[in-house]
């Protein structure tokens, strides 16, 4: 039991360190109006349908005693229940998920502080006014030492800790103060609880302090003293007491609490704007409950405060509640709807006064050089500018709430460890020499490698961008061998090339084995692109790409038509013809320009044609999927490791070549519009 209860109050302190708690004084009124009526709701349908029972049966004066209790515990909507159920969900980095989080923290701050004026009034009303001042004094005093000396101490402590044993030393030291504050919380006349999560809110979140003290926290508390927490609960929870007599009107107030927090949260937010069909969801949310409201049944259980039955029932409707929402939420509210109502945006002709907007996204600056030679080679100039939109994903660790922001609004350390600073500074050097043709913005998304796509999605609708350039999920050494694969980012890369609002690249960055020209240095030497054009929607938007290098001075382009026989002598497709017919009339006679075309048989015949050329490649360009019943991919379909990368992509992907490519996907396919699951290292 004790075992338990210390690691309720370590997970508790845990959950408090990820707190952000600059977003209460970033919420804006609306959140603020709904958290507020969310909180206070159930209070007033649970006394209403008190009084309305009162009127009509002879009630217990146990009953008449639980029913504040009842009517608290169902005004909670903990935020760290609320962040890691929209977690579970893969809605945390979504509109509603953000707004969710936002109201769940307002109702846990009125929480906290009505936590506080109620001991103070229980105080007052049993021995005297008197201490209850004290008392409330006493804990002010007691927040102020952990604002103001622990946590200064704390931080200056973890920053002179150098080397192993200093580290383990500093982490015992927390873990002492950390029970301290637990046991002057209770001396005080508060829950043990109280002193754990204020201390870990007064915390810094985030890297390096915050995100470094919750790997090593929850590696003691979430493997074993919170599962022996919830199995103690769920051992005290005798359901024999469900049928007491009294059973079915404590019942009707619980459920009716429920009512009134769904309600509540359901007209407030409509009234302040929401969209229903977001109101709802948002509703549903909030009535979810977790290990917090099941520390609280059990504490007031061990003070006598309610009885075994009304605890019984309490645990029993959280978990049908709770158990029945997520599955609803899930149906009603899918974030990635709203991506997808108009099309796709395709990438526009180039032609003077025509802007095309690109959103890069990087999870490290190792991809920086090869996307900045990309960026090069797309030829922007005053008449025909280009909008660089540059996204630093950054997996969520040691924080609740997900991030989407400029970069500048990010905190400084956590930019710091994440390393886009270098990033920043890169593309802010290129924008530079870009004298106005190139405009760049810096933006930093923080969140769960599973909605991760969620944010590229958001942000490329929210910017109207025509083009995502996505880094591939492996990387490779020097000596040709691969050095990296990370398969959180395949998920995030298929997930948005099924989802997004626009054409999607996908880069497979070797310029660390071949001599990559660095077209922003200005080497002389071109910077040698190939297309690869066997035809269908995603090789035409690549080639639609690649008309933006005809005019540059540095590129030397080579468009590779490669056609079957059987394509030949019956024609073959009027809109690729029309393509390849545009591309060779704005040509003209560009110096820089070639214009191949080879027949094969089948898909040997097109490895061929690639093994051909090789040598003389820095970036190959080519669709992602063609027609599977296509000669020119024929005996290429029957194994693939990277299915969503379509037969060339695959084949360009796992083979040996010593060459960059980008892949360009113009419409979605079955292969990345299905659900991605991915077993193995991660």
């Amino acid at each position: 039991m004790t075992f338990s209860q210390v690691g309720y109050l370590i997970h508790l302190f845990a959950i408090g360190v990820q707190v952000d708690t600059g977003i209460l004084w970033r919420a804006e009124k609306s959140e603020l109006i709904i958290g507020t009526l969310c909180f206070f709701s159930p209070y007033a349908v649970a006394y209403l349908s008190y009084y309305a029972l009162k009127g009509l049966f002879n009630l217990d004066d146990s009953l008449s005693y639980s029913i504040p209790y009842i009517a608290i515990v169902n005004s909670l909507s903990s935020y760290p229940v609320i962040t890691s159920l929209l977690t579970d969900l893969r809605i945390l980095n979504s509109d509603l998920g953000r707004f969710a989080s936002h109201v769940s923290l307002v109702c846990d701050l009125l929480t906290w502080s009505l936590s506080l004026l109620a001991n103070a009034a229980n105080l007052a009303f049993h021995r005297s006014t008197m201490d209850s001042m004290w008392s409330i004094l006493f804990t002010l005093m007691f927040i102020s030492i952990i604002i103001f000396i622990i946590r200064p101490v704390t931080i200056w402590s973890s920053r002179c800790a150098q080397d192993g044993e200093e580290e383990r030393v500093h982490f015992f030291e927390i873990m002492v103060i950390l029970l301290g504050c637990s046991l002057l919380s209770e001396i005080l006349g508060q829950h043990s609880s109280f002193g754990a999560y204020l201390m870990g809110w007064a915390l810094p979140h985030g890297p390096p302090f915050g995100t470094t003290l919750v790997q090593k926290v929850e590696t003691v508390s979430d493997s074993l003293m919170v599962p022996a927490f919830l199995a103690v609960s769920g051992v005290r929870t005798h359901l024999s007491s469900l049928v007491a007599a009294s059973s079915g009107y404590t019942q009707v107030i619980i459920v009716m609490s429920y009512v009134g927090k769904f309600s509540g949260t359901l007209v407030a937010s409509v009234v302040c704007g929401k969209p229903f069909w977001d109101a709802v969801p948002l509703s549903l949310i909030m009535c979810c409950k977790g290990i917090i409201e099941v520390a609280v049944y059990c504490a007031w259980y061990d003070r006598k405060i309610i009885d075994q039955q009304v605890f019984a029932q309490l645990v029993v409707t959280m978990v049908i509640v709770t158990t029945l929402v997520r599955p609803l939420v899930a149906y009603l509210y899918d974030p990635s709807s709203r991506y997808m109502v108009h099309g796709r945006r395709a990438l526009p002709q180039s032609k003077e006064g025509v802007k095309v907007q690109i959103l890069v996204c990087l999870h490290n600056e190792d991809n920086v050089p090869t996307i900045m030679n990309l960026l090069e080679a797309s030829n922007p100039t005053p008449h025909s500018p280009i909008s660089v939109f540059v996204l630093h994903l950054e997996e969520l660790k040691g924080r609740c709430a997900a991030v989407l922001v400029p970069h500048h609004h990010l905190d400084k350390s956590a930019s710091q460890v994440a390393g886009s600073d270098h990033v920043v500074n890169a593309f802010t050097n290129y924008e530079q020499r870009s004298c106005g043709s190139a405009v760049v913005q810096h933006f930093t998304a923080i969140s769960p490698f599973e909605s991760m796509h969620d944010d590229v999605c958001a942000l490329a609708l929210d910017k109207r961008t025509h083009l995502i350039i996505l880094p591939f999920h492996k990387t490779w050494a020097i000596d040709g061998t691969v050095g990296f694969v990370k398969y959180a980012f395949r998920n995030v890369n298929k997930n948005v090339m099924g989802k997004a609002p626009c054409s999607v690249g996908v880069l497979i960055d070797r310029g660390s084995l071949a001599s990559t020209h660095h077209m922003v240095g200005g080497e002389a030497a071109p910077y040698r692109v190939f297309v690869l054009f066997l035809g269908g929607a995603d090789d035409r938007e690549a080639l639609a790409y690649s008309m933006r290098m005809v005019d540059h001075p540095s590129v030397s382009l080579t468009i590779i038509w490669i056609r079957s026989r059987e394509d030949e002598k019956h024609g073959g497709s009027q809109l690729d013809k029309e393509a390849m017919g545009d591309f060779r009339a704005k040509v003209g006679y560009n110096r820089n320009v070639k214009y191949v075309q080879e027949m094969t048989e089948d898909g040997v015949g097109t490895v061929q044609v690639i093994r051909s050329v090789e040598t003389v490649v820095d970036l190959l360009i080519v669709g992602t999927h063609h027609d599977p019943s296509s000669p020119l991919i024929l005996g290429l379909t029957d194994w693939s490791e990277n299915p969503e990368l379509g037969v060339i992509g695959d084949l360009l992907a796992t083979s040996d070549f010593q060459f960059s490519v980008l892949l360009v996907q113009r419409e979605p396919t079955a292969a990345t519009s299905l659900p991605f699951i991915e077993f193995g290292n991660q």
